[in-house]
């Protein structure tokens, strides 16, 4: 048996080397592929993090621009006020119908009265039915009752406009804020050619204005989540580093080295000092400048400078969308110079009038709204914002802060300039033409479906559901409009484009 043994030893040692190779193989793949397992899962786990905090910060964008809707709606139905207009046409109904009784017969009078009436009652009728859709969520969900009055009796008093001097040049800028000033001097006609602009004006300005707040919250809600989420992922990166060169101090090597040490009784350490240096140096010596800024913003600082920047939506909310009619304005009169109250128009011809508007009005200059231009003008929107202790620029603040927040707005520039942004800001205007339009579609409203031929109507028939969609789109909550821009796939697009930068800066 041994002599056996003896004979074979070579290829017994050969079979003992391939068995323990093949021992050490299985435990190298073996422990390859746990470590391949524990990567997917997580990556995984990354991705559905990552999604997490993208869904919700899309839930927060709904809420901030739900939360900021109100302010823009008040100002803008303050300063277009289309039904103060409509109440100043009514008292000069009700005038000329108290001067004319006085100095007619009887047989005449009441003759007047009765023009009177049918004219008022179509003032009136848009002015109790645009105030009641106000507080509808729905805004039409009894169009087809309301439609039958503004419809019908809104034009009855408009046979006396052509009799009267054009006035297509008056300015929307310039028209009354109430409907109490007796001593206005404004012909019927000019009046009525106000209603017509500022309707439209009114209509334009709540799709821009609304689609650019949206934006902005997207944006800057955006910008901040992913801000927030690389400083977690150095945070955790660091903490690993730590526990790295923590374990290597405690490493099998170093602890036999330390007893080699004491028992040749050559001094050392106590260990913590021994430990002390490494983990100072991680901890205070950062690789470069961006990590030592990263490690000057404090928690504290964070949070400052994210509500800094958000305040900045003030300037949009109170200044900007000023700057937004303006622009609007001067494509509403050019387009719709000439354009007669009488005339006749299919649902393609307002939509048409309505794309030649928005063709007018210049890109540059809804940027140009959506954010301050310059150091003063942030400091000054911070003030006004009620942020006048927390000035981003101020030495008592610290370089951190400053250059964080010109980091901030350098981008959010840089995104508004981009091509992905017009094309997601036209998207979500042309969705909300649409949907304006879809809402005068329909059984009872002003573009009746089930006609064999396109329905025309005049245009005083259509200034107002026109008015009463703006005003139910600024004042109701929820807001579909918000809602629908929010829930585009380009929205969400441009959203998830700007979460992705977050690779550029782990």
């Amino acid at each position: 048996m041994i002599s056996y043994l003896e004979s074979h030893r070579k290829g017994f040692q050969k079979a003992a080397g391939i068995a323990g190779g093949l021992y050490l193989v299985r435990g190298y793949i073996h422990s390859r592929l746990e470590e391949a397992k524990e990567k997917i899962e997580l990556e995984r786990l990354a991705q559905d993090i990552l999604l997490r905090r993208y869904e919700q910060t899309q839930e927060d964008v709904g809420y901030t621009v739900m939360a900021l809707l109100s302010n823009l709606g008040e100002q803008i139905l303050e300063e277009m006020d289309v039904e103060a207009v409509i109440g100043e046409l009514q008292m000069m109904s009700n005038k000329s119908f108290l001067e004319g009784s006085e100095s007619m017969s009887a047989s005449v009078s009441s003759s007047i009265s009765n023009s009177s009436a049918l004219s008022t009652s179509g003032l009136q009728g848009w002015v109790d039915a645009t105030g009641a859709q106000a507080h509808s969520p729905t805004g039409y969900s009894s169009s087809e009752e309301t439609s039958s009055v503004t419809s019908g009796s809104f034009i009855s008093n408009i046979s006396t406009i052509e009799s009267e001097p054009n006035s297509s040049s008056a300015s929307v800028a310039s028209l009354p804020s109430t409907s109490s000033d007796p001593t206005s001097s404004r012909s019927k006609a000019q009046l009525w050619n106000s209603v017509k602009l500022l309707t439209f004006t009114r209509t334009l300005t709540t799709i821009y204005s609304i689609s650019l707040l949206t934006l902005l919250t997207l944006t800057q809600l955006t910008i901040l989540a992913r801000v927030k989420y690389v400083r977690a992922i150095k945070h955790m990166s660091s903490e690993e580093d730590q526990e790295a060169a923590l374990e290597g101090e405690l490493g099998m090597t170093n602890m036999l080295l330390m007893a080699l040490k004491a028992r040749f009784g050559i001094p050392q350490q106590p260990l913590l000092k021994t430990l002390l240096p490494s983990v100072h140096e991680l901890l205070f010596a950062p690789a470069d400048d961006e990590d030592m800024l990263e490690n000057s913003l404090s928690n504290t600082t964070f949070e400052t400078l994210s509500a800094d920047y958000v305040t900045l939506s003030y300037y949009l909310l109170h200044i900007g969308w000023k700057n937004i009619s303006t622009h609007i304005q001067s494509a509403v009169e050019e387009v719709l110079e000439g354009v007669s109250l009488k005339t006749r128009l299919s649902e393609t011809d307002v939509h048409r009038l309505l794309k030649d508007m928005m063709q007018r009005v210049a890109l540059e200059g809804l940027t140009a709204s959506m954010l301050p231009n310059t150091e003063d003008m942030v400091r000054s929107v911070l003030v006004l914002g009620g942020r006048d202790d927390h000035d981003p620029y101020s030495p008592s603040q610290g370089a951190a802060l400053s250059t964080s927040m010109d980091d901030l707005l350098s981008e959010t520039r840089t995104l508004f300039s981009s091509y992905h942004f017009t094309e997601v800001l036209d998207t979500c205007v042309d969705w909300a033409v649409d949907s304006l339009m879809k809402s005068l579609e329909g059984e009872g409203r002003v573009f009746a479906s089930g006609d064999a031929e396109a329905p025309r109507v005049r245009l005083a028939s259509i200034l107002p559901p026109l008015a009463s969609w703006s005003r139910t789109s600024l004042l109701a909550l929820p807001s579909e409009l918000v809602d629908g821009i929010l829930a585009k796939d380009e929205t969400r697009t441009f959203s998830a484009w700007v979460w992705a930068k977050f690779e550029l800066e782990v």
